[in-house]
């Protein structure tokens, strides 16, 4: 059930990329991440996620 509702939700979320709006804002620039800097950001997320399981199998 909760992955019907995670999957509900999601299509809601993505619905309007998906839908021909030509009212739609123009694209716009963004900086371009560097591999390094996205290794980076996943060894940060990743470390803090470690550190949260870490902490609760400890307290259990």
């Amino acid at each position: 059930m909760k992955k019907l509702a995670y999957s509900a939700l999601a299509l809601l979320a993505a619905a309007p990329a998906f839908a021909n709006n030509t009212n739609a804002l123009p694209p716009s620039e963004v900086p371009e991440i560097s591999a390094l800097d996205g290794v980076a950001a996943l060894a940060v997320v990743s470390a803090l996620v470690l550190l949260a399981w870490e902490r609760r199998r400890r307290a259990a």
